[in-house]
């Protein structure tokens, strides 16, 4: 215990450290990108420096952030608890300083992998809308900086109402940069539907926060989370948390509005709802359904995901659009993640984390291929995207790399996480939800390759088309995300 009182020490520090560094960083990019917006606009060779300065900074943060995250993952894993159950002595100690009543200055491991995602996944944003020189345009620029302040205050708060608060804000300039500047005819469309949408799933949400804030007078997650709830309020709010986040997920039935963004947004919006967005609703939803220890309420769960997971595998089975496929994948897999948070298992959570960040990379990879698809043949429909072996051979091989991790091919990053979750299944006597989990993986695998076999390998009925092969730009962006994969299998390996 003293061992891990002194990791927990050191840890703290480290946390502490970079999470000072990148609100530090964040800062100086926005006051240098405000400077040159305000005095030096009209000089263009002082774009390749400010690219360069936001690059660098941008690379250092990152880096620091994944350093961090493997740093709370062996921490968790040594104590063999969560972050959030070590940070109560913590906090207990600090309890008289104001500061730490709201918010604390170190993180768990899905903290640090939802801040991670938002950093890359914005980068691949700011990459595909560069198209129309949204580099250029540096306000733009701050606004995504800005954002990662408010993702950066959603992890880091014990108050869940300034998390939800967070987590609502961040749709907000989302909504603004991708939509205004993206390419998309109907965007407008589809900017519509998810604000519907999102907006019944947050006035459940808030509602239920009033009456917790009535009932217990705070909002505090440690406080409420020592806090006696009978068992019919905490299935009725377990219920109203799970329809509030479940839609922002989104589960079945609620789903519709997921696969109509997808299909009428840019793939820039595509790829943030997917390997972002989505992932902070599943990050919300863990912390708040963590307050509720009632084991009846995951029945409730553990039957509504079973649905969600064979109406998403069978939505794969017939698809004509790609990024309606990818969407429908989407669905299965976060549902797929949903199951294994719920256990609250540690070791299980921690793989289902690394889960996370795989798909966040994945999905924004595969989304990254569709839009380069998309520009070169002029539609997303399946039947008229073919012969890619031929017409474009290095993306296709791209594609097959996709192939690999999707199907869970050995060795992948994927084979290992799905591999061990699969065991702690047989371990535990889940027999039904590891029959689900084999059926869901096998069906949805099937579908999934033979489409991207069509893509790849099918016979092309026009002879006049004339593509150009990858440009370096949109190589070194798949390279980009390749790497990650890669780091994400080697953390695997040494974890």
């Amino acid at each position: 215990m003293e061992n891990i009182t002194s990791d927990l020490v050191v840890y703290v520090q480290f946390s502490s450290a970079v999470i000072n560094i990148t609100l530090f960083f964040l800062i100086m990019l926005i006051i240098i990108n405000f400077i040159y917006n305000i005095f030096f606009k009209n000089i263009a060779y002082l774009i390749r420096l400010l690219r360069f300065i936001n690059l660098l900074f941008l690379s250092i943060i990152i880096t620091l952030l994944i350093i961090k995250f493997y740093f709370s993952l062996k921490l968790e894993q040594t104590a063999g608890l969560y972050i959030y159950d070590l940070k109560y002595n913590f906090f207990k100690e600090n309890s008289y300083l104001f500061y730490f009543e709201h918010f604390i200055i170190f993180s768990s491991s899905f903290s640090d992998a939802i801040i991670i995602l938002s950093f890359i996944t914005g980068l691949i944003c700011i990459e595909l809308l560069g198209l129309k020189n949204l580099f250029k345009t540096v306000s733009n620029v701050n606004l995504f900086y800005i954002f990662n302040f408010f993702v950066i205050i959603m992890v880091s708060t014990n108050n869940i109402l300034i998390m939800f608060l967070s987590f609502e804000f961040i749709f907000l300039p989302t909504m603004y940069f991708v939509f205004k500047l993206g390419y998309s005819k109907k965007a407008e469309k589809a900017n519509e539907i998810l604000f519907y949408w999102t907006l019944f799933g947050s006035f459940l949400v808030l509602c239920t926060l009033c009456y917790l804030y009535y009932i217990y007078n705070t909002l505090n997650y440690i406080y409420l989370q020592k806090e006696t709830i009978s068992k019919l309020e905490s299935q009725i709010i377990f219920i109203i948390f799970l329809l509030g986040f479940g839609i922002k997920i989104p589960l079945a039935p609620f789903h519709h509005w997921l696969l109509k963004v997808h299909v009428e947004s840019p793939t820039a919006f595509s790829i943030f709802l997917s390997g972002f967005l989505v992932k902070s609703a599943l990050y919300c939803l863990f912390i708040l359904l963590s307050l509720f220890n009632n084991i009846h309420n995951y029945f409730i769960l553990t039957g509504w995901i079973f649905l969600s997971l064979i109406v998403a595998t069978l939505g794969l089975a017939k698809q004509t659009d790609i990024k309606k496929l990818i969407a429908w994948a989407t669905i299965q897999e976060m549902t797929f993640m949903l199951i294994f948070l719920i256990f609250k298992q540690i070791f299980l959570t921690h793989t289902c984390i690394l889960f996370i960040i795989l798909h966040g990379l994945m999905s924004s990879y595969m989304f990254y291929i569709v839009d380069m698809l998309q520009r070169r043949f002029k539609t997303r429909a399946l039947i008229f995207i073919k012969g890619l072996h031929i017409l474009l051979p290095k993306l296709s091989k791209h594609i097959w790399f996709l192939i690999l991790l999707f199907s869970g091919f050995p060795l992948t990053a994927k084979f290992f996480i799905e591999w061990s979750l699969i065991s702690l299944m047989v371990d535990t006597h889940y027999s039904t939800l590891l029959f689900v989990i084999l059926f869901v993986n096998f069906a949805g695998a099937i579908f999934f390759c033979k489409i991207m076999f069509t893509i790849i390998y099918g016979v092309q009925e026009e002879d006049d088309l004339d593509f150009i092969e990858t440009q370096k730009k949109e190589y070194g962006l798949l390279n980009f995300l390749v790497c990650f994969i890669l780091i994400l299998l080697w953390l695997i390996y040494i974890l």
